[in-house]
């Protein structure tokens, strides 16, 4: 386990529903709670990692568009889950998806994981 997704389910206050480690191919789950775990087939899975993997890659080109630097993560906010993908290269990253409500600590969240992250990520 890297310990970008250590650091992910590790962080106080909330569990995560599900943790990934995204490759330029493929992808392995490394975390699934066990009531989100029969929620999603093995082609579920699949297509998510491409959405993820198109969404990160046009990501990396508007940050590219408008000179901005470090990429730390992008977020996205569903009515009741919040998803999170902490990149480490151009094709690869770390996914991971939450419950969420207006009480979970985005910021926060994502300072902690970002802080923990290295080049074995």
């Amino acid at each position: 386990m890297s310990k970008t997704s250590d650091a992910i389910q590790h962080f106080d206050g909330v569990t995560p529903r599900v943790v990934a480690n995204l490759s330029n191919t493929s992808f392995d789950i490394e975390y699934v709670r066990d009531d989100v775990e029969g929620e999603y087939s093995d082609d579920e899975f699949d297509e998510a990692y491409q959405l993820i993997m198109a969404n990160h890659v046009t990501g990396e080109d508007f940050k590219e568009l408008i000179g901005e630097g470090e990429f730390n993560a992008q977020t996205l906010f569903f009515d009741d889950i919040i998803a999170f993908f902490f990149p480490s290269d151009r094709y690869e990253g770390i996914f991971a998806s939450f419950d969420y409500d207006e009480s979970f600590p985005v910021s926060e969240f994502v300072e902690y994981v970002s802080g923990s992250r290295t080049d074995d990520q």
